[in-house]
Parts: structure tokens; sequence; C-alpha cells
């Protein structure tokens, strides 16, 4: 991308807002000349840089078919049938029609999707990647002239279809009623469940968050239901008058573990023997208060309890139960009152491997460089490695450097996004070549979070990989006209390009 500062665009833009003739021919011209200079930067950028040139290309540039043509020998045409960028049209799909990978392209959300497009190389599309693609302009129409052609087991599952009765019942011999079952995107109600009883995969129906579940869509099914799946729902309203009326079928430990009951002291207590305590303990939904906590003390599982973040932590409800809790779990909970000197205080108890994944650690506190330093053989730095939530800098590196896990911190976009909104391009190659011998250099150019622009990439040229760093990042390649890329491609192709070369 380029650096010359205001684009010529964004001058155009100001250019219509008021001004006089004059005054907008003026900013025009310096919008031109803009324009122009980022184009030669552009330009010289990526004759110096060749190989990223041709990637950033066949990722980013929408390519014509004169330019398909005249290198039609050097382009990754799978990659290319996946493009986003490209003018896709009919004409330019049949152009090419032996070159392109029919798999990719009946996967591509971008192409001119018709009938018509279809029917013109229905031979050659793969139905089944088809049969799941969204972007098609799903009609009942569009289903009919190609009912031969499709996966129907695929379409059974797919949500975007347009669902009413009447697709259903008009294909009754062609659905995978399994796939049906399972699909939130059917319009469910009582009626189109009960014209098909017979046919639909009742654990599928059981599981569907689709389904309007109610009280009485429970009670019409109620021989049909796998409680089990049932009990799992997400979208079952259930109540106290619900739960007893049908207290036998319940899988009583996925009720446990829900969230979305209508929990309170009262339902606790009607179905105390029946629910699954441990996973009660574990369910941070529950009306949590020392009430609830003290009135059920001897059923909690405590090793369950101790990972709930649903509960009021306090350093005195640590202490008043300090021989009871599981600190495995405490130990990676994040709703614990967390600070350097909470960590300090109970630093014999906790699980150190645990503790260094949990990721509501105060990193933030002043007190986090001391925290890190002071317990420094006791962290598994491989969880510190990874953390989004650090103070991530050179001198925080620094503070431990032998320590870090460099294959993780490469990995780490958290570490790249503090880096590249702290300092400027150059101080950001500045930052990422001080650690040269540390990164792993791969996983490094496939961060996207990193401040890359045309002056990033000269100044860390050496180390990265330029296939991996063109697939997130275009410089700017489709700012320059055709012709330019035409050029650059043809000074590629006869070796006249190469590393290190600087076009004005």
């Amino acid at each position: 991308m380029s650096e010359v500062g205001e684009s010529g665009s964004a001058l155009r833009t100001v250019a219509g807002q008021g001004l006089t003739r004059a005054g907008a021919k003026r900013l025009d011209l310096v919008a031109q000349t803009l324009d122009d200079v980022q184009q030669r930067e552009t330009r010289a950028f990526f004759a110096s840089h060749p190989v990223v040139l041709l990637h950033c290309v066949q990722n980013h540039y929408p390519l014509d078919a004169e330019l398909l043509a005249t290198h039609a020998l050097r382009w990754d045409w799978r990659r290319l049938s996946a493009s986003a960028a490209i003018p896709w049209s009919l004409d330019l799909l049949s152009q090419f029609a032996d070159y392109w990978d029919w798999d990719s392209l009946s996967k591509n959300g971008s192409l001119p999707w018709s009938s018509a497009l279809l029917q013109a190389f229905v031979r050659r599309w793969n139905w089944g990647l088809l049969s799941s693609n969204p972007s098609l302009p799903w009609s009942l129409e569009l289903l009919e002239t190609f009912a031969p052609l499709w996966d129907w087991r695929v379409l059974s599952r797919n949500a975007e279809l347009p669902w009413t009765g009447a697709l259903i019942t008009g294909n009754t011999h062609l659905w995978d009623w399994v796939g049906l079952s399972w699909n939130d995107g059917l319009p469910w109600n009582i009626t189109l469940m009960t014209r098909f009883a017979e046919r639909w995969d009742w654990t599928g129906l059981s599981a569907n968050p689709g389904l309007p579940l109610d009280a009485d869509l429970v009670a019409e099914f109620a021989p049909l239901w796998n409680w089990s799946w049932l009990s799992r729902n997400t979208q079952l309203a259930a109540d106290a008058d619900l739960l007893h009326a049908y207290a036998d079928q319940w899988d009583w430990t996925a009720l446990s573990q829900r969230r979305l009951l209508r929990w309170s002291p009262d339902l606790i207590a009607r179905f105390a023997t029946r629910w699954d305590w441990h996973a009660l303990s574990a369910n941070a939904a529950l009306p949590w208060t020392e009430d609830v906590l003290l009135q059920w003390e001897d059923r909690w599982d405590w090793q369950a309890l101790s990972g709930n973040t649903g509960l009021a932590w306090t350093e005195a409800l640590v202490e008043r139960y300090v021989s009871s809790w599981d600190w495995e779990q405490l130990s990676e909970n994040p709703a614990l009152p967390w600070s350097p000197e909470w960590v300090a205080r109970w630093a014999d108890h906790w699980d150190w491997d645990r503790l260094s994944w949990n990721p509501a650690l105060p990193w933030s506190h002043p007190g986090a460089v001391g925290m890190l330093q002071a317990h420094a053989d006791r962290w598994d730095w491989a969880g510190l490695s990874q953390s989004a939530h650090m103070p991530w800098s050179h001198a925080w590196l620094d503070a431990c450097l032998e320590r870090w896990d460099w294959e993780r911190l490469s990995a780490n976009p958290a570490l790249f996004a503090a880096v590249g909104a702290a300092i400027d391009t150059a101080a950001a190659a500045a930052f990422v070549n001080r650690y040269a011998d540390q990164w792993n250099w791969a996983t490094l150019s496939g961060q996207a979070t990193l401040p890359w622009s045309q002056g990033f990439y000269r100044l860390c040229a050496d180390q990265v990989f330029p296939h991996l760093v063109a697939q997130h990042q275009d410089f700017g390649v489709s700012t320059l006209g055709a012709d330019v890329v035409a050029g650059l491609l043809a000074d590629l192709d006869s070796g006249e390009i190469l590393p290190g070369t600087h076009i004005a």
C-alpha cells in the first residue's frame, strides 16, 4: 500500500464539497498527481519484488481475459478459480473452460450465479459443492430446473433454500430425511411435523434449535422425542411445570447443564433429588448467592464449583472454603479477583501450568512485570506466549527473553496488533528484525495484524515468505492499470525484473 499520504481519491471527494470550479480543478490536479506518484511507487515496489507481484496479482487483481491468456502457463488456476477479484462473466469462464478448477469455481461465492450460468457448464460443475453454495440464487424454479443433478442429501442440510411446505411435500422421494430433521432453516410448525411424523429422524428434531419448542409442542409429540437430545436443546423453554410433567423422561444431567432454564432457588429445591449436582455445580447461570451456596453446601461438587465463573468470587469466599476448593480448577478460572498480590499469596496452591493459560491474569497491573519475573521458574511459558492480554513491547519481551515460546509468539496476533498500534513503520520493522533469529518466519508471514505496507515489507523482505504475505496483503496491486501489470509480468517472464531491481 502506498505511503504517500492522503490519496488522490480522497482529495476528489473533498473537491466536490462546495469548492469553486477553479478550486475543484486545482484539487483534482493534485489528486491526479498523487495517483501518479502512488502508481509509480507501487510499480517500483513490485518490480523490486517480483515474487510478491505474482502472488498479489493472483490473489487480488481483477485479471481480464488478455492477461489470463498472455500468461496462461504461469497461473495457479486453482487459486484463480477461488478468486473474488476477477470480473467473472460467462464469456470469461467459457474462454478458459479447460483451465479452471471447477471444484473451486463451484464453491466460489463471487461468480454471477444464474440458471443460465449453471446450464452453460452443466457437465463441468461439481453439483455436490453447488448444492451447499449459499451464493446461488436459490428458488423453486432453480431447484426444479436441475432436479436430477443436485445432491439432495446435501440440499437437505442447506438452510439457505427457499423452504416451504410445498417444496418439502413436492420432493418427498428425494430428500434425505435425516438431513432435513437436523436443518434449522425449515419452516417448522406442528402441521409440518405431524404430516411427516413417520419420516422424521426424531433425534435430529429433538436436537434442532429451529423448532418452536414450548409446552404444547413437547406434549404433542411426547412419545416420539429423544428426551436426552431434547433436554439439551437450547431453544427449549422449560419451567417447573413442564419439568414436573415429564420428570421421568428428562435427561437430568443435560438439564443441569442448561443455562436457559428459569433458574431460581425454588426450582433447585423442587427437584433437588433429580439434579446432577456435579453438572449443576459447574452451571454459571444459577442464582449464585451466599444463601444458595450455604443451603446445599453438602451437595455441591467442589471441583466443578471451583471452575464456575458465575459465583460472586471474593477473597473472603476463597478463604472461607480454602480446604474445599480444587486449586487446579481455580487456577484457570477467569472470574477470580486476580491481582499480583493474589497470585503471590496463594503461590504454593496454584497449578502453574493452568494458571499460565488463564486469560484473566492481571497483566495490565503496574506490578505485572514483577509478577512475571518473581515466578519465572513456575510459569508455563507456552501459555504466557499466546496471551492476548499482555502489554506486549520489546521491553516486555526483553524482560524474559530466553523463556518465551517463540513459535507461539509468532502466531500471537495480539503481540503484533500492539506493536503496530504503538510505533511507525520503521520502528515496527526494527522490532520484528530485532528478534529475527527467534521468530518462525512462515508463521509470522501469515500475521495480518502486522503493520504491513510497501515500506515495512522492504525492511523485512529477506526474512518473510512472499506467498504467505500475499494471501492477506495486496500492497496496492489493484491500483495499477492492466497495461502496467502486463508490462511487469512481461518483464518477469523475460527475466528483466530481478530481485533488488528498482524502476522509477
